[in-house]
């Protein structure tokens, strides 16, 4: 039955939210979208995931939108690019190279490649990257692990950018000035032409609590942050229990 029904757009974040803890989407889940996209809804992934990083998903549910690098690109319906947002050349190399001599690991993500200092990581097809003079390339996010918070933030106040910090305060990222996942959905629906009011959003971490508190709908996975839950009006079960599907079944269909 469906309760809300304002709602046209389905806004997931990935990882810890619409995946499981295998990163992927289940059978359940893959159903209740289609059937969801069949009765009218528009879906939208939103992460700080990459597109080239979201390729195995997107093959699965081939979502009418994406919103990805934490806001910084939107692609459309066909493929475009709706809306992209780099930091700098000079910027990336300053800050990267300010970085790589304070943190343990640096990493960042370009509009082609993604390079990291951790000669060991092979996710994400990464490319092994020696920072010590910086990286001369536009870049959609630059990602530092330290849990030297008030050193990173002064890095991004150094170079403007903007700072999250998540998986559990050891991993920053840094971006354009007013990027994030909000600010993605938001620009979006100015795209669209359609109100906020139209989108449900679902997340799990401090990077998704903008978006949930001003969407026309926000729910929080119960595996989600305190901090998110304890803001959050509408709770449902954790990624590993296919709480969004179970959500959008019960609730929007």
């Amino acid at each position: 039955m469906n309760e809300f029904p304002q709602i046209k757009y389905l806004v997931f974040d990935l990882d810890d939210t619409l995946l499981n803890k295998k990163k992927e989407i289940t059978p359940f889940t893959k159903k209740v979208l289609l059937k969801a996209k069949l009765e009218g809804f528009k879906i939208v992934i939103n992460t700080a995931r990459s597109v080239q990083n979201s390729q195995s998903v997107i093959d699965v549910i081939h979502p009418d939108y994406g919103i990805y690098s934490g806001g910084c690109h939107i692609i459309g319906e066909n493929g475009e690019t709706l809306y992209s947002k780099t930091i700098d050349k000079e910027t990336v190399k300053q800050a990267s190279r300010e970085l790589n001599k304070k943190c343990e690991k640096i990493s960042v993500q370009t509009k082609e490649n993604f390079y990291a200092s951790d000669e060991e990581y092979k996710g994400q097809n990464a490319i092994h990257y020696d920072f010590t003079n910086g990286l001369e390339e536009e870049a959609y996010k630059i990602l530092c692990f330290s849990y030297d918070l008030d050193m990173v933030k002064d890095v991004a106040s150094k170079y403007n950018l903007e700072l999250q910090n998540y998986l559990n305060g050891g991993w920053n990222r840094l971006s354009v000035k007013g990027a994030t996942k909000f600010h993605g959905v938001e620009l979006l629906s100015q795209i669209l032409k359609v109100d906020l009011s139209t989108f449900a959003c679902f997340g799990d971490d401090i990077g998704d609590i903008e978006m949930i508190q001003k969407a026309g709908l926000g729910v929080a996975m119960s595996n989600s942050k305190k901090e998110l839950l304890d803001v959050a009006k509408h709770i449902t079960l954790s990624n590993e229990e296919d709480g969004c599907a179970l959500f959008v079944q019960r609730y929007l269909l």
